[in-house]
């Protein structure tokens, strides 16, 4: 039985290795942010809010009474399968608000 030889890599692509890597490791080291010592109250924070307030409230009650209105009327009509597939649309918005709302209660953060 003869020894099988095991090939290295070249010297040139170890080296180019390394320094591809010790770049990368000193372009993503861990910084604090910028913004850090303004954490508390940063400028965009209150309008930030009042669009998720906006959006969380009345447009997504919209949206979905929408849905389920338009759903209503297309099944009247007679097109089950569309109907069914815009009422399945409105459960499952009408969820990810209740989830949402859920969330909101649990971590007020």
């Amino acid at each position: 039985m003869t020894p099988a030889t095991v090939k290295q890599a070249p010297k040139s692509n170890l080296r180019w290795l390394i320094a591809a890597c010790a770049a990368a490791l000193f372009a993503l080291r861990a910084e604090p942010s910028w913004a850090a010592q303004y954490a508390a109250a940063l400028p965009w924070d209150q309008t930030l809010d009042a669009i998720q307030d906006m959006l969380v409230g009345p447009v997504a009650h919209a949206a979905i009474a929408l849905n389920f209105t338009l759903s209503a009327i297309l099944y009247a009509i007679g097109s089950y399968p569309r109907a069914g597939r815009l009422l399945a649309g409105g459960v499952a918005a009408w969820t990810a608000l209740i989830a949402v709302h859920l969330l909101t209660y649990l971590a007020p953060f």
